[in-house]
């Protein structure tokens, strides 16, 4: 196959406990904007073991094949670079533990534009659906996997301090890769953007006095505070923040009552504060009426399990978060998490059809991630009610919080 030498093939297959490779092959998965930043594909190899034939069935994510202007525009921000030095060298530090402490799925082999990991959906894990909101069980197992992938930050700074005799911080080895790059401002500013002018057509306060120059003014100026909440925080201990927990990032395995949640796709990453994530994930994945009954509950969940893993590692939690310090994080996140849900809401709670239509047609990638998708947005709030619903809901939210508080 063009993606892979024969070498590597044997090496992943050899990870996987097999010495005989016969045969091996590609297919695209039915969903061709199942993964956004990059292509995702099936990598099925057949595999020979005491005389046994078998199939080794496995995901494989890389760089855009048919879209030029996204690939290049993908290795400009340097995000499959950002991913790649990740999953091959500080999360080879982080404890990946099996079982329900899992945060993500096993990587078999990397370089800088391929990532080859197991199938979790074989394993039971599939995606939400990305046109209805989470449920309860399903946001707490998220929440719980957020705070076992952050303590990982945290038990790796303290370990590394230890070892030096001095206080430690990713950021020292890692900033380079963990900061929103300048290049990707325009992908926001163009979303910010269409929110604006989503809201002149579809806010339920446009009639208000001065509305569209109220919001004209307020709102960029949140995004860039927004942009700043992005940087390394010098009130709140830092971790690595995935900082885009949407359906299509998050996989979900329900059975015998239980939930468990498994994260991918670590291409945006930043080190900042750990509520910027717990936020950004609840207001992606929740109604208002839900975050408004859920909001404190998942707070003292993601604080407990948090306590739980660094008590595990011999950590007082005191030491790096209390619960005061962490509410009062959150809410200073807010700003984030709207202007994050105002970028992306209106993306993810598209039909399949429709997004595909839009985002996943090479001639049109360049103008609707950095020109404009206003007319894309309001247009299809027009065909879809549900639609309309939800992101209105989103978008009004920051103008009841900042414009007319």
């Amino acid at each position: 196959m063009e993606l892979l030498t024969e070498k590597e093939i044997n090496y992943i297959a050899k990870k996987c406990g097999f010495t005989k490779v016969l045969d091996c092959v590609t297919e695209e998965f039915p969903d061709k904007v199942l993964g956004y930043l990059g292509d995702h594909l099936k990598l099925i190899i057949e595999v020979e073991s005491n005389g046994i034939r078998s199939k080794l069935n496995l995901f494989v994510k890389c760089m855009p094949r048919y879209d030029k202007w996204k690939a290049e525009y993908l290795m400009d921000i340097k995000f499959f670079k950002k991913e790649y030095v990740m999953l091959s060298t500080l999360f080879n530090e982080f404890e990946n533990h099996k079982g329900i402490r899992k945060w993500r799925p096993d990587l078999l082999f990397t370089k800088e534009d391929i990532f080859v990991f197991e199938n979790v959906a074989l394993l039971g894990y599939q995606m939400p659906h990305n046109q209805h909101t989470m449920s309860y069980e399903d946001v707490k197992a998220t929440v719980e996997t957020l705070a076992r992938f952050h303590a990982q930050s945290y038990i790796y700074e303290e370990k590394k301090s230890k070892e030096l005799g001095r206080p430690y911080r990713i950021w020292e080895d890692y900033s380079d890769y963990l900061q929103e790059p300048n290049r990707g401002l325009s992908w926001r500013d163009t979303g910010r953007n269409a929110a604006i002018d989503y809201l002149k057509v579809y806010s339920t306060h446009r009639t208000k006095p001065n509305f569209n120059r109220y919001i004209g003014e307020v709102i960029p100026a949140l995004f860039d505070t927004a942009m700043e909440l992005m940087k390394p925080s010098t009130e709140y201990r830092n971790v690595v923040s995935h900082r885009d927990l949407w359906t299509n990032n998050i996989f979900l395995k329900k059975e015998s009552g239980s939930c468990h949640a498994l994260f991918v796709d670590y291409q945006t990453v930043v080190y900042a504060s750990p509520m910027l994530d717990l936020s950004s994930l609840i207001y992606f994945n929740t109604t208002k009426r839900d975050r408004d009954a859920w909001t404190k509950e998942f707070i003292d969940i993601y604080y407990a399990v948090l306590s739980n893993e660094l008590d595990t590692a011999g950590i007082d939690i005191e030491q790096i978060l209390s619960k005061s310090i962490i509410s009062e994080a959150y809410d200073k996140s807010l700003v984030f998490a709207l202007t994050q849900a105002a970028l992306i809401t209106p993306i993810s709670s598209m039909g399949k059809q429709k997004r595909e239509e839009i985002f996943d047609d090479p001639e049109s990638s360049e103008r609707i991630n950095v020109v404009s998708r206003s007319k894309e947005f309001i247009d299809y709030a027009k065909e879809d009610s549900n639609y309309q619903t939800r992101v209105t809901e989103v978008l009004d939210e920051i103008v009841e919080r900042y414009v007319f508080p």
